[in-house]
């Protein structure tokens, strides 16, 4: 589902623990996880809505509740 980085300048993170975020990119709003972006949603609320549940899936998946 990822469409490709962020950004021209790709940086891995350096926190072990992966955080879905919401960026603004050009035609909408793209979830983000470690410089990789979505394709954009037409609004920021349904890609607040798919970031929460890929975290809460990612944290199910390391045993974090």
């Amino acid at each position: 589902m990822m469409a490709g980085y962020c950004s021209g300048r790709h940086s891995p993170a350096t926190e072990s623990r992966r955080r879905y975020t919401v960026v603004p990119r050009a035609g909408g709003w793209s979830v983000s996880v470690n410089g990789a972006c979505t394709r954009p949603f037409a609004n920021r609320q349904a890609a607040e809505r798919i970031a929460a549940t890929l975290q809460r899936q990612a944290d199910r998946l390391r045993g974090r509740q």
